[in-house]
C-alpha cells in the first residue's frame, strides 16, 4: 500500500528543475565523487552529465557541492499511504514508531483524512521535518495504488506483475462463537447454510433452540470463496471494526461472527472440518505454516523501483526481523521463519493415517513418509501455485525471497533444505506423485535462483497425495493439499 513517495521543496507544490550548472556528488561514505553538468534535479533525484553519459542518483545517497546544488535542508518526504482498516490503525502505527526509533527520529501523529493518521518525522536534535506520512483506510486501496492516487498499498490482494510486492504479515478468517456456546467444530457445508440463513437455528447443529444471530465485517463480500454461500447472505449485523465484532459475539450465546484472527479478542474459534473428517483448527501455527485454509497475506505493495531512500528504508525495516517482532506484538502473525519440530506434527500424521484408511498401499506411503520425515524439522514455509499452473502464488513468491535471504545469510549452514512435494487426492497415485516432485523442483529452482551462486544443499523429494491437510470434495480443500513445504536436516 505505498505508492511513490514525492519528495518535495519546502514551500513548493511541484519539484522544480534547476538550471545547469558544474556540482560535485559524493557518496555518504566519501568514497566515490562524480563530478558533471546538473541536468536537473526532481526533488527526489539528481541527474548529472558526466563524461561516461548521464547520470541518475538518490539524493538519499549522496551530498551535492557546487554553486548550483539545490537546498536539501528543506526537503521533506511525502508518502501517501491506502490499507485496511486493521493496517491503518493496529499495525502501521506500531510500524511507524519502531521505524522512527531505528532510525533516531521523533514521531508524531494525528488524525488524517478518511478516518486515517498523518505521522511526522522530525530530527530530535533540530526539529527539522524530514518526512510526513499520510495513511488512509480504504478496502480498495490496491485500485489506488494503480491508479497512483497513494504510493504504497497495505491489504490482502495479491497485484499484478507491475506491483512489487512482499508480504509482511498474516492474518486469517475464522468463525467465532461466544465462549458459553459449547459448540467446537462446523462442517463447511453448515458454515455456508448458516451464512446463507438456510441454517437459522443453534437446534439444526444439535445445540439448544435458539436462532443463530450472524455478525460479519463490512466488506463481507470480500470473504474467500469457503465462506461464500452461493446466495446472499443472511441478515446480519455488519462491523467496521473487527475487535467491535469479535467483542458483540463474545458476549451472546446467540452469536456466530467470521472474525480475524488477529482481532478474535475472547471469542472462541470454531474449527472448520469436512465429510472426510480432516480438520485444522486455527492456530498462529497452523496459519503461519498456512496449513489453515484462510489464512490471509497482508501485502506491502508499491510500484516501481525508483522510491527516495526515506521510503526505501522503511520498506527494508518492514521486512526485517525487528519488524516481524512488530508485527507479532500488534496481534498478527509473523513470517519469521521457525522450527516446527516432527514431534509436533502429531495431528497432520493421524490425518494422513485417517486418510489413508485401510488401503495397504497408502498406509505403506505413509509409513515411508515417517520415516522420511522422523528425523527433520519442518519450517514454516509453504508453496502453493496459480490454479491450474506451475507458477508460484504472490505469496508463495514472497517467500521464495524470504528464504533465499535466510539461506545466504547462513541460517541453515551444516544443514540441507528438502522441498517436499504434496498434491490433492484427485488422480491416480502415481500421476499425483509425479506431480508433486515437480513442484517441489519448481520451488527449488526459484530458490536457488535467489542465492546468486551462494553454496547450498537443496533437495527434493515427493509424497503425492499421502498428508492431506483438507478434504479432497471442495476447491480450497484441493488448493490446501497441493503444496511444497520445507523441511531441513542435518547434513
Amino acid at each position: 500500500m505505498i505508492l511513490r513517495c514525492l519528495i518535495l521543496m519546502a514551500g513548493l507544490g511541484l519539484a522544480s528543475p534547476v538550471s545547469a550548472g558544474s556540482v560535485v556528488l559524493t557518496t555518504l561514505d566519501g568514497s566515490l565523487s562524480m563530478e558533471g553538468e546538473l541536468l536537473s534535479f526532481d526533488g527526489e533525484f539528481f541527474r548529472i552529465d558526466t563524461g561516461f553519459g548521464a547520470v541518475t542518483l538518490d539524493s538519499g545517497d549522496v551530498t551535492c557541492a557546487g554553486v548550483d546544488c539545490p537546498d536539501l535542508s528543506g526537503l521533506v518526504a511525502r508518502a501517501r499511504v491506502a490499507g485496511t482498516s486493521s493496517a491503518v490503525h493496529r499495525l502501521m502505527p506500531r510500524l511507524m514508531q519502531a521505524f522512527a526509533d531505528r532510525q533516531g527520529l521523533r514521531l508524531s501523529s494525528r488524525n488524517g483524512d478518511d478516518s486515517g493518521h498523518i505521522w511526522e518525522l522530525t530530527e530530535i536534535t533540530s526539529d527539522r521535518l524530514v518526512a510526513v506520512v499520510d495513511a488512509a483506510v480504504d478496502g480498495d486501496s490496491l485500485a489506488r495504488l494503480a491508479a497512483r492516487e497513494v504510493d504504497v498499498s497495505l491489504g490482502p490482494r495479491a497485484g499484478q506483475d507491475a506491483v512489487r510486492q512482499d508480504v509482511i504479515a498474516l492474518d486469517a478468517f475464522v468463525p467465532v462463537v461466544a465462549p458459553d456456546n459449547a459448540r467446537a467444530m462446523v462442517s463447511a457445508t453448515q458454515l455456508s447454510e448458516l451464512l446463507s440463513g438456510r441454517l437459522a437455528s443453534w437446534a439444526d447443529l444439535g445445540g439448544p433452540d435458539i436462532p443463530v444471530v450472524l455478525h460479519l465485517p463490512q466488506d463481507a463480500d470480500r470473504l474467500p470463496s469457503l465462506l461464500n454461500p452461493g446466495a446472499p447472505f443472511a441478515s446480519a449485523q455488519l462491523h467496521a471494526d473487527g475487535t467491535a465484532l469479535s467483542s458483540v459475539v463474545a458476549a451472546d450465546p446467540q452469536a456466530l461472527g467470521i472474525a480475524s484472527f488477529s482481532t478474535m479478542g475472547s471469542a472462541v474459534p470454531l474449527v472448520i472440518g469436512g465429510a472426510c473428517g480432516l480438520a485444522v483448527p486455527a492456530t498462529r501455527a497452523t496459519i503461519k505454516a498456512e496449513d489453515y485454509p484462510l489464512t490471509q497475506p497482508l501485502f506491502l505493495q508499491r510500484l516501481g523501483a525508483r522510491q527516495p531512500k526515506v521510503l526505501r528504508d522503511f520498506i527494508a525495516f518492514a521486512r526485517s526481523e525487528d519488524a516481524q517482532r512488530v508485527v507479532r506484538a500488534a496481534g498478527f502473525v509473523d513470517q519469521s521463519i521457525e522450527r516446527i519440530g516432527f514431534d509436533r506434527q502429531g495431528d497432520r500424521v493421524a490425518n494422513a493415517v485417517l486418510s489413508a484408511g485401510e488401503e495397504p498401499a497408502a498406509m505403506a506411503a505413509v509409513r515411508d513418509m515417517v520415516g522420511i520425515l522422523l528425523s527433520m524439522d519442518r519450517l514454516t514455509l509453504t508453496f502453493r501455485f496459480l490454479e491450474g499452473s506451475s507458477q508460484l502464488d504472490p505469496q508463495s513468491a514472497s517467500s521464495v525471497r524470504r528464504l533465499g535471504e535466510a539461506i545466504a545469510a547462513g541460517a541453515f549452514d551444516g544443514e540441507a533444505i528438502v522441498f517436499a512435494g504434496f498434491s490433492d487426492g484427485t488422480g491416480a497415485q502415481d500421476d499425483n506423485l509425479r506431480l508433486s516432485q515437480k513442484r517441489a523442483e519448481v520451488v527449488r529452482s526459484a530458490v536457488e535462483a535467489t542465492l546468486n551462486g551462494e553454496p547450498a544443499r537443496l533437495e527434493t523429494i515427493a509424497f503425492g497425495e499421502a498428508m492431506p491437510m483438507a478434504c479432497n470434495d471442495t476447491a480450497w480443500g484441493r488448493r490446501v493439499n497441493a503444496r511444497v513445504e520445507v523441511w531441513v536436516r542435518q547434513r
